[in-house]
């Protein structure tokens, strides 16, 4: 018999029920006209996904989503069946927090009635996927069938961690089967994880095996649909990439939706099975990229406040890649540039950061500060004592730059972007109110060899060199005194500080890695095991250990960072300040 299902991969807005609504009203209407017997949208697609405790707590607003649902969404389903993530509550049963129990739910519509109401059985509690704080789970797993225009047609709803059913005992995709279910349709919340470098071990890849072996397990089809876009946590930017699948009853991939972007697509099954189809070619970088320039353009849109982009440019290759994203994601016009130096800034680094603007077409102002900061000191001297350490007046040069852009910020109203990598947001080296200052830490993710991988593909990816050579080639420096170079490795450090803070890994377990030649190949050089023997490879591991864990007084007090990788700073790493092991 057969099938046609409609994935509506959209990007709904947290908190804007008439927003998204209007969204999936608009999947509807689009799979209707393709002859689609059923859509499908993701997981809390009408509410968004990251909502904040203050509205999972407000009964106005979960009224209000069921509202939506059942008078604006329903009465759109005549003639087509609709699957779509909502928030449901139970008025009649209230929890601990002496408010209605809350669902992470989904709807199953057809002919202006509620077929069925599906509650997320498996939730999560990790990284920041909070569920299991504010939902009740379900208990029920039941095929509802639907009327497909070739017949009676019976699927089986899953919500996201439901189909991650491995570590739980209850095992939804084996019960539907039991009970004789037709399709899967799984509905996610799923963000975007990278691969390692020369590995396709991202999260795309991980769902694509788990959605295959339990096909293998049970042979029926499984329609798997994202959302894409953007959602937060206060700390965290969280890119969702999309990429929704389908796939037959032998495990064929059907369908393969595009990565960052909203997306519409239909799939003709006949008994199960359905036409393969080829997955996108994987680029590492690219992907990386994409997911960057995506959250900084949704970021953008989505607050709504701006009226245009900012980007402090030293020259050097962090800035630059900034740079680049924001210019990808908003528009020449939209953008504008700034070069602050000091005595201290070379020509070369001027002349880099110059040269990116001229190869961008964006709006290019400089600012010299060593006039402002000689008349600080002078100020800061005469009515209180000379200045006694170097740090200080290298970090009052940051923050002169910080206060200026800033300003322009504020009197702009324009988003400011912070350049941070992830390296030197480990290890401090940044200074707090000085160039950690902004709205949104764009490469705070990125250890800075991946850096310069991401920046190589810009280049790529424009034929040209839009990043100047001379910023990938010169020394990386902080320019704050003369002479200054960063004091640090980062080919070898950048790897080390990536598993602390992914892999929950300890000084001496790397060193135990290190002796047993067992780091990453592709993430650690080559050169690792010549450059270092043992104990000197663990004196380095324990002094980063000990430097970043020294450092989360500035992080918890920096802009939210986008994150990219298995886990990050911000409220996915859930940093003390106060930590007396030295490891």
């Amino acid at each position: 018999m057969k099938f046609r299902v409609s994935i509506a991969q959209i990007n709904p807005k947290s908190g804007d029920l008439k927003g998204n609504a209007l969204r999936i009203l608009q999947a509807i209407r689009t799979a209707r006209e393709d002859g689609a017997d059923l859509v499908v949208c993701p997981e809390m697609s009408l509410t968004g996904y990251c909502l904040d405790e203050k509205l999972l707590m407000n009964s106005q607003f979960l009224l209000e989503n069921k509202l939506f649902l059942m008078e604006e969404l329903a009465p759109a389903s005549r003639g087509i069946a609709v699957v779509v993530g909502f928030v449901d509550f139970d008025e009649s049963n209230v929890g601990p927090d002496d408010r209605p129990l809350r669902f992470n739910a989904a709807a199953v519509l057809q002919d202006g009635r509620l077929l069925q109401v599906v509650h997320k059985r498996l939730l999560p509690s990790y990284r920041y996927f909070d569920d299991k704080r504010y939902f009740q789970p379900g208990d029920e797993v039941e095929p509802v069938t639907i009327q497909a225009k070739a017949g009676e047609v019976r699927i089986g709803v899953l919500i996201c961690e439901d189909l991650w059913d491995e570590p739980y005992t209850l095992k939804p995709c084996r019960i539907y089967r039991e009970k004789g279910t037709d399709y899967l349709l799984c509905i996610n919340a799923s963000p975007f994880v990278c691969s390692s470098p020369g590995e396709q071990d991202g999260k795309r890849f991980v769902r694509e095996q788990l959605v295959r072996s339990q096909i293998e397990r049970h042979g029926i089809p499984i329609v798997w649909v994202n959302t894409v876009g953007i959602g937060d946590n206060g700390k965290n930017i969280i890119p969702f990439d999309g990429s929704s699948t389908a796939h037959d009853s032998r495990g064929n991939l059907v369908a393969h939706l595009p990565l960052f972007q909203e997306a519409q697509q239909s799939v003709s099954f006949e008994e199960g099975r359905a036409t393969n189809v080829q997955p996108p070619v994987f680029d590492r970088e690219k992907e990386i990229y994409e997911a960057l320039v995506m959250s900084v353009r949704d970021y953008y849109q989505k607050i709504g406040i701006f009226e245009g982009v900012l980007e402090a440019v030293s020259g050097g290759i962090d800035s630059a890649l900034g740079t680049a994203i924001a210019f990808e994601a908003m528009g020449p016009d939209c953008l504008t540039l700034y070069n602050l130096p000091s005595k201290y800034n070379s020509q070369q680094t001027q002349d880099a950061a110059r040269q990116l603007a001229d190869n961008l077409g964006v709006e290019y102002k400089v600012i010299p500060i060593q006039g402002i900061m000689n008349r600080i000191v002078a100020d800061f001297e005469s009515h209180l004592h000379p200045l006694r350490q170097s740090i200080t007046l290298e970090n009052l040069q940051a923050r002169i730059r910080g206060l200026i852009m800033m300003a322009e910020s504020n009197d702009r109203n324009a988003l400011l972007l912070t350049n941070g990598n992830e390296s030197e947001i480990a290890l401090g080296y940044a200074t707090l109110y000085g160039d950690m200052v902004g709205g949104l830490a764009v490469i705070g993710d990125l250890p800075k060899p991946d850096v310069y991988r991401v920046a190589r593909y810009v280049n790529r990816r424009w034929g040209e060199e839009r990043i100047p050579r001379e910023s990938f080639e010169m020394p990386a420096s902080a320019e704050l005194k003369e002479d200054q170079t960063d004091p640090f490795d980062y080919e070898i450090v950048g790897p080390i500080i990536s598993d602390y803070i992914e892999k929950g890994a300890s000084p001496a377990e790397l060193v135990r890695e290190f002796e047993e030649g067992r780091l990453k190949e592709g993430k650690y050089p080559e050169n690792v095991y010549r450059s270092y023997d043992s104990a000197s490879f663990g004196e380095l591991a324990s002094s980063l250990y000990l430097t970043m864990n020294r450092s989360v007084y500035k992080r918890v007090q920096a802009a939210p960072i986008v994150v990219v990788s298995e886990r990050a700073f911000g409220f996915d790493l859930r940093e003390s300040i106060i930590n007396g092991w030295e490891g």
